[in-house]
């Protein structure tokens, strides 16, 4: 039998060879069965010794290219450590100068806030200040639409401390308050003298003008009640015409 099918069937036996198991022994074929084995197993150690040496040479440059490759991780780890201590050096810088351009940033929105504030004040002064010249020259349409213009100013410009400078006298919300009362009662004036002399141009002028002053409800209130009346007048019309015809 070859040796390579001894191995293959008795390999297991191996596990209970021992050297008292042989002493013990008396049985002739016992005596030969143990020599078969001791022989398979020198066979065994013999082939895997002969593996050894054939790939030994594979095996001494698979160390060797280990060998390089450890000198070369370490002569990179050489070259990183510098490295590390300057990203970490860069990253350190990068926070302080992000934290900078944080505040930086948070300074220009102020600062921009600040002068669209003042910005803001200035067209107010210049709104005020044409509103009571159309006040004093009864230019209703320009001062209604001043007012109306006025209501677009935001509040934080109106409680600002640079409102002081939009007037010399009273503060803006008090002028406007003044001028709006004032002109809603000469538009409603002007509406109900329009109504009587049929002026209906002159009616609907008045409409238009109501909704820029705050009143738009009033300016319905009155254009119903002028509708209604014109109504009625033609109905009564009507009938005056039908009983005499």
């Amino acid at each position: 039998m070859p040796v390579e099918a001894l191995m293959d069937d008795d390999l297991d036996e191996l596990a209970w060879l021992n050297l008292d198991d042989v002493s013990q022994t008396l049985d002739v074929s016992e005596i030969e069965h143990l020599y078969q084995t001791l022989e398979l197993e020198e066979a065994r150690i013999e082939v895997e010794i002969s593996d050894c040496v054939e790939h030994r040479n594979s095996v001494d440059t698979r160390l060797a290219q280990l060998s390089a490759l450890h000198k070369s991780v370490e002569a990179t780890s050489l070259l990183v450590k510098p490295m590390q201590r300057v990203i970490d050096a860069t990253a350190g810088n990068a926070g302080a100068i992000s934290g900078h351009v944080r505040e930086l940033d948070q300074e220009r929105v102020k600062l921009e806030h600040a002068l669209n504030t003042v910005k803001e004040t200035v067209e107010l002064k210049s709104r005020l200040s044409e509103l009571l010249t159309a006040m004093e020259t009864r230019d209703v349409d320009r001062a209604s639409l001043l007012v109306h213009e006025y209501k677009a100013t935001s509040s934080d410009t109106l409680d600002s401390p640079f409102i002081a400078f939009a007037s010399d006298s009273s503060p803006p919300r008090d002028i406007i308050a003044a001028a709006t009362k004032e002109l809603v009662e000469r538009v409603t004036f002007m509406f109900n003298t329009a109504v009587e002399s049929s002026n209906t141009r002159e009616i609907g002028r008045c409409f238009r003008l109501f909704p820029q002053l705050g009143e738009t409800q009033r300016g319905l209130d009155l254009y119903s009640e002028f509708l209604c009346a014109a109504i009625t007048d033609k109905t009564r019309l009507a009938q005056v015409h039908t009983t005499y015809a």
